[in-house]
């Protein structure tokens, strides 16, 4: 059974926003960056599969919240206006352990500026969040909530930008559960960007 570890899942999207910003800013047939987006896409997957059996079965809040959620159809009104014209990636799937909700550009895209994707993940939380100073000593910028911060979490990013894209990927950590959303802005698409991921997050988790 999978479990994905949001953590670990945020630094690999964080090398897949760059390659994905790389494509939304090359020419339309530029095959070599084509590859380093796959290629980037196949790392992120690799590092968010871990064995289940000995990480036990989730409870508390995380639990509650988990169970929410039936499939990725459940997830998608939160982010309906960022993912319009994508679609669903195959990998995706909910299970006891974990919500795992990626949309990406169709295979009828005929240009690398269209490059975009969505992705979402909620799991279980470790019980205890990182404390502000250590994120801002990691590099990472807080986000400031009322809302998360009263139920003992904390919400931070990190992110890219080039020209007309910018790529970011959003934690919130509450003690029972995490959520790690990946969006940005392409062209004219609306943005999912920080604040707005801290908005679909509590959505979410009904905050």
């Amino acid at each position: 059974m999978r479990r994905v570890n949001p953590t670990r899942y945020a630094a690999a999207s964080a090398a897949l926003a760059g390659a994905l910003l790389l494509g939304a800013c090359s020419s339309g047939d530029d095959a070599s960056s084509s590859t380093t987006a796959s290629d980037a896409d196949s790392a992120a997957f690799d590092t968010t599969t871990f064995d289940a059996d000995a990480l036990g079965e989730p409870t508390g809040l995380g639990s509650d919240i988990l169970a929410r959620f039936d499939s990725c159809d459940d997830v998608a009104p939160a982010v309906a206006p960022y993912i319009e014209g994508l679609s669903l990636r195959s990998s995706s799937g909910v299970d006891e352990y974990s919500v795992y909700c990626a949309w990406e550009t169709p295979d009828t895209a005929t240009n690398l500026d269209e490059i975009r994707s969505v992705e979402i993940v909620l799991a279980p939380g470790a019980g205890n969040v990182p404390s502000a100073s250590d994120l801002e000593t990691g590099g990472l910028e807080l986000l400031p909530d009322a809302d998360i911060e009263a139920a003992g979490g904390v919400a931070y990013t990190m992110g890219e930008a080039v020209s007309v894209a910018a790529v970011s990927v959003t934690q919130i950590q509450l003690p029972d559960v995490e959520v790690s959303i990946t969006g940005g802005q392409w062209g004219d698409y609306p943005s999912l960007d920080a604040a707005t991921s801290v908005t679909v997050a509590k959505e979410l988790l009904d905050l």
